[in-house]
């Protein structure tokens, strides 16, 4: 027997190291991926004096007009850095309107609001989408987009233009100046959930900004609505001037409005949360006369009055003195 037990020992031993050498890695399976870290978002340089087209669009080689950097700035989170100039179709052989594509972001001179010693302007107009009010637009922004740090404005004879038309959801708008528009500076339609914030919209024939079909959960604080025709419009439930749910602070200045500062035209009862703001007078007005007063319900007195809150408002001028 002890020679049969002899073979076996090595026979068994050798199995036994074949084990250790090749264990089971019944754990791998289990262990974490490997962390990698994603490549930064894309960032190109535009600059109307310096600038080609032909360049690759860097700091030391910028693309010449934002036309062609939107071309070429299409991945989400990509930003496109504006130097100041006038960025027009005469000058600069700028398309329009403008269209910044989805999630990416426009960025000027936002420390003075585009309109710096030397302005950083978006000058012109452009046909506006099938099916909007608007015959002309200036800028399209897209969904998830920021344009911030503009002058915002059209060239000349702009019948029926709008100057920045909302219709992709969850824009950021912010330290522009928007002006000169015939219909509305800021037209938000069928879209929700944007922040504007720290803009002039001044000086529009119509309304500076408007909630035509949209703006549910927008947040608007700390702009300057005034020298407008009509400062902000309602045509349906829209966004918060301050107070409301989408966490606004208030802190707009809705004052010298040429027609009225705020007016609600909604089919149906809406609630406009307008706290924390600056009017004409310390408790704003109530009156649809188109003298320059705060606030205008078309529908006052009926089942449809809108209902408009103004707690914690405070006067930006003494009344009839002049505007600035």
């Amino acid at each position: 027997m002890k020679p049969f037990a002899y073979t076996r020992i090595p026979v068994i031993l050798l199995a036994a190291l074949a084990l250790t050498a090749c264990p089971k890695d019944k754990h791998h399976h289990d262990d974490p991926p490997p962390v990698t870290t994603p490549p930064p978002s894309p960032v190109f340089y535009v600059n109307a004096g310096t600038g080609l087209d032909t360049n690759p669009g860097t700091q030391a080689a910028p693309f010449k007009t934002i036309t062609h950097a939107m071309t070429v700035a299409t991945t989400s989170g990509s930003t496109v850095q504006v130097a100041p100039g006038q960025y027009d179709a005469v000058n600069n052989l700028e398309t329009f309107p403008i269209t910044v594509p989805a999630g990416v972001l426009l960025i000027g001179d936002e420390t003075n609001k585009g309109n710096g010693s030397t302005a950083t302007s978006i000058i012109g107009k452009g046909p506006a989408p099938a099916g909007f009010t608007a015959v002309t637009v200036t800028v399209l922004p897209g969904a998830g987009s920021t344009v911030a740090g503009f002058f915002i404005t059209s060239d000349a004879n702009s019948a029926d233009h709008d100057t920045l038309l909302l219709s992709g959801s969850t824009v950021t708008l912010r330290n522009n100046t928007v002006t000169g528009a015939t219909l509305r500076g800021v037209d938000i339609d069928v879209s929700t959930n944007h922040v504007i914030t720290g803009n002039r919209i001044v000086n529009n024939g119509g309304s500076g900004l408007a909630f035509m079909k949209g703006g549910v959960g927008s947040k608007v604080q700390s702009n300057v609505i005034t020298g407008n025709a009509f400062g902000v419009e309602y045509d349906v439930a829209g966004g918060d001037l301050g107070g409301g749910s989408a966490g606004s602070t208030g802190g707009n200045v809705i004052s010298c409005n040429l027609s009225l500062d705020l007016v609600t035209l909604a089919p149906t009862a809406i609630t406009i949360n307008a706290a924390n703001n600056l009017w004409d007078h310390t408790t704003p007005s109530v009156s649809c006369n188109f003298t320059g007063d705060d606030v205008c319900d078309f529908d006052a007195g009926s089942a449809t009055a809108a209902t408009i809150i103004t707690t914690g408002s405070a006067q930006t001028i003494s009344p009839n003195a002049p505007c600035p």
